[in-house]
């Protein structure tokens, strides 16, 4: 078992965040080389054994397709910024396989939807993805339990990671466990970081006391009220103080009032929506709380200086490649 080889079969998806790659490579290969031995492998894998574009507009060489997994300790999916409209039927089937023969697969950022359409999450799977995608990952797979940690580890292989800097955390975390913590401490320390806990939150919780905690406490209930936008006032009562204070407040705090904090909060909402998702504008405009479509686009122009369809046409039109198919 000490001169085992462990592999790493690291699946890209279409926009991809790099940094999550990056991470992924650096922390196996600064093992193999402290350790003068070939500890870890990896390679990388695309549906369809093509370069893949990540989201920053590099194009990355893969080691091959998805017919080239065979039985890696680990599989990893790194989701990209169109996690639903890259669905792939090959794809799903070798994660299903995969996890049959014992693979641990981890889903990076939106990769968490991908191992949701293949039916590999039950009951008791704990996930969590970036949470900018919570909201629509939710709204897809609403009996599917999701946290707010910034990575999760269930019992039946599979290992949720929400991207960026948690991917590194994730991956110390793996190595720590099968080859032990002197392994996972000396990547760290090679890498100047210092390993957070799942237990870690990805956003600073309503008690931050570095802000104001009048306006984290009415920003928790403005979240929660997104679709159905509650008033400032109604606000101000749940936290037992007048309207002028909570106005007073936000304007020391971020220069504005309640009511346009609340509304720039739930126009930040509708372009993730707009961003990872295919619905339509109208429709997106009511999950955001937006009655009347016309306010909604004045107010993300006002934000973006585009509308929502120009805004979403943009992104997509640097985003898609027409070598992206469903397969």
């Amino acid at each position: 078992m000490e001169n085992k080889i462990f592999s790493f079969d690291i699946v890209l998806q279409p926009e991809f965040p790099s940094n999550s790659l990056v991470l992924i490579q650096e922390a196996l290969r600064i093992t193999n080389q402290y350790r003068i031995n070939a500890i870890f492998k990896s390679n990388l894998i695309s549906v369809n054994a093509k370069k893949v574009r990540s989201s920053n507009g590099q194009w990355w060489k893969v080691d091959g397709g998805l017919e080239n997994i065979k039985n890696p300790d680990f599989i990893i999916v790194i989701g990209g910024n169109l996690p639903v409209q890259t669905k792939s039927k090959k794809l799903f089937s070798t994660l299903r396989t995969a996890h049959k023969n014992l693979s641990k697969i981890i889903a990076v950022d939106t990769g968490a939807f991908l191992i949701a359409e293949s039916g590999l999450i039950n009951k008791e799977t704990v996930v969590c993805t970036h949470w900018e995608t919570k909201s629509n990952f939710i709204d897809r797979y609403p009996d599917v339990r999701i946290v707010d940690n910034i990575y999760t580890i269930n019992s039946n292989g599979l290992m949720f990671a929400a991207g960026g800097i948690s991917t590194l955390d994730l991956i110390l975390e793996c190595i720590k466990k099968i080859k032990g913590k002197d392994y996972s401490d000396e990547i760290a320390q090679a890498l100047i970081y210092k390993p957070r806990e799942q237990s870690t939150m990805q956003k600073d919780g309503p008690f931050n006391t570095s802000v104001d905690n009048l306006c984290q406490k009415s920003i928790l209930i403005m979240e929660k009220n997104i679709e159905t936008p509650i008033k400032i006032i109604e606000i101000a009562k749940k936290l037992n103080v007048s309207l002028r204070t909570l106005e007073r407040k936000f304007y020391k705090l971020y220069k504005m009032s309640p009511i346009k904090f609340y509304v720039n909060l739930r126009v930040k909402f509708a372009r993730n929506l707009l961003f990872y998702d295919d619905r339509k504008i109208n429709e997106i405009s009511n999950i955001a709380g937006f009655n009347y479509n016309s306010v909604f686009i004045n107010s993300f122009k006002r934000i973006y200086n585009k509308t929502p369809s120009e805004y979403r046409k943009y992104f997509r039109n640097q985003q898609f490649d027409k070598s992206i198919l469903e397969n």
